[in-house]
């Protein structure tokens, strides 16, 4: 048996932080928990004061694993959380030279994955885990003194724990992120990776060999049984999209349906198609909150460079099934991506003022690139140069295209304030060249990569097609 502490560094308090509950550090504590070991989770936004005092670093734990969501808010204007766990973990170190302890260090998560190769000694942790965290760290513990000081990461595996059980989150933990307002938690239906091939997306990356699992649906039942139970209404399907596989979210969604909880809502990333009929009149009865569409862009050009397997035609069904069964849509676009200009621009925004209604619009300008995606590989950046948040060249007057087309009713004043500060970001960003024979790049006398550089936050600006 081996004393395992596990640190949500997702939840230290950093600019632009926005803490959720921690589902995937609770399923690799579960894990543990199931095969005998002593586990402490330690949440700051539970626990504040241990973010300072770090007495939990007094007990004898054999290891100790950090988890990392993010590496930055992916908005324009915001910095780097890495100073941030790197000041953290060189503190935790100190800590623990004074109490004379040298447990085993271990990082791991969806932000740790993406850049695990740069991180690992940044941050000085003995092995890194990328991709999925449960069996990983049930090898880990078994023997820690075999993974001591040997400085590489090593591939998540398939975990069978996640067919056969439910989580088993303490009511503690629970009971502190209902406390914010419209509290929601996340709840994986399936661990397979997404079908979609976009180019900014890395979680084929992120969720390596899971041999598609879907999760039984009894297992389901019982979560969110206990997940209202605890108090909480909310509940977010972290699936990649949550209808690649329509007939198993039908099932879902009839058991959501068939379990009637009083008050609970929910909601996840759809694409629209598949996205027929039946499956409308099915969401339409079971309290879903919104359906999530992801198109980028309303330009079939830009749309095909994004990577997407549909079109426009796709986003107009869809839309069009789920305002005839009274369901609840947000549409995402995101400005600046590969191939963007000012006709492609224009095309976008005179489908949102046509076609969609206020409150439909979730608008964002730039996309982070990120490693191991077709966006990386098209602008030929190396992995190693991604770290600082980075993003893919968009043209300067990107901001002012919108902001003269765009109807006023999707511009209340908090966007059209955000919007102006990620323009004023942007001029302060660092210029890279393009390759010259890039075939992505838009038709436009800016042919530049924007790069990092301190800059104040603005909370709330229009993130970026993240990670989660």
């Amino acid at each position: 048996m081996a004393r395992v502490a596990l640190i949500n560094l997702a939840s230290l308090p950093m600019p632009g932080n926005e803490p959720i509950f921690p589902i995937g550090l609770r399923c690799v504590q579960d894990a543990l928990d199931l095969s005998g070991h002593q586990t402490r989770v330690v949440d700051f936004v539970e626990d504040p004061g241990a973010a300072d005092d770090l007495s939990w670093l007094a007990e004898p734990w054999d290891v100790i694993g950090f988890t990392i969501r993010n590496i930055d808010p992916i908005e324009i204007s915001c910095d780097s959380h890495v100073e941030h766990y790197e000041h953290f973990l060189n503190r935790v170190r100190k800590a623990l030279d004074g109490y004379g302890r040298r447990p085993l260090l271990v990082g791991g998560g969806p932000g740790y994955s993406l850049f695990a190769d740069q991180l690992l000694a940044r941050l000085g942790f003995d092995v890194g885990v990328v991709g999925p965290g449960e069996q990983a760290m049930l090898d880990i513990v078994a023997d820690p003194d075999r993974y001591r000081g040997v400085g590489k990461n090593i591939a998540g595996r398939r975990y069978d724990g996640f067919m056969t059980h439910m989580p088993q989150h303490p009511k503690s933990l629970m009971e502190t992120y209902t406390r914010f307002e419209g509290a929601m938690i996340g709840v994986e239906t399936r661990r397979k990776t997404c079908y979609q091939g976009c180019v900014y997306c890395p979680y084929a990356y992120l969720d390596g060999d899971n041999s598609g699992d879907l999760k039984p649906l009894e297992l389901i039942a019982s979560e969110l049984r206990a997940i209202h139970a605890a108090g909480i209404r909310r509940v977010f399907f972290t699936d990649g999209i949550f209808n690649s596989e329509i007939r198993y979210a039908k099932e879902v969604v009839r058991l959501i349906t068939e379990l009637d909880l009083p008050g609970l809502s929910w909601s996840a990333y759809f694409t629209p198609k598949p996205f027929d009929d039946e499956f409308a009149e099915l969401l339409a009865g079971s309290n879903v909150e919104f359906v999530v569409i992801s198109p980028d862009s309303l330009d079939d050009r830009v749309m095909k460079l994004l990577g997407k397997t549909f079109g426009t035609r796709h986003v107009d069904r869809c839309l069009e099934r789920c305002r005839r069964h009274g369901i609840p849509a947000r549409v995402n676009i995101v400005f600046g991506g590969p191939g963007e200009d000012q006709e492609s621009v224009r095309n976008s925004i005179k489908y949102v003022n046509s076609k969609l209604r206020e409150g439909e619009l979730v608008m964002h300008v730039g996309y982070r690139v990120l490693p191991q995606t077709g966006m990386a590989r098209q602008l030929g950046i190396p992995d190693d140069d991604l770290l600082p948040p980075t993003f893919h060249p968009f043209h300067p007057d990107t901001f002012s295209w919108i902001i003269q087309d765009l109807d006023n009713r999707f511009m209340p004043p908090e966007a059209l304030l955000n919007l102006m500060a990620a323009r004023s970001s942007s001029k302060r960003m660092a210029k890279v060249p393009l390759p010259e024979d890039s075939q992505q790049s838009a038709p436009t006398e800016f042919p530049y990569l924007a790069l990092s550089r301190q800059l104040p936050l603005v909370k709330g600006l229009p993130t970026a097609g993240g990670y989660s």
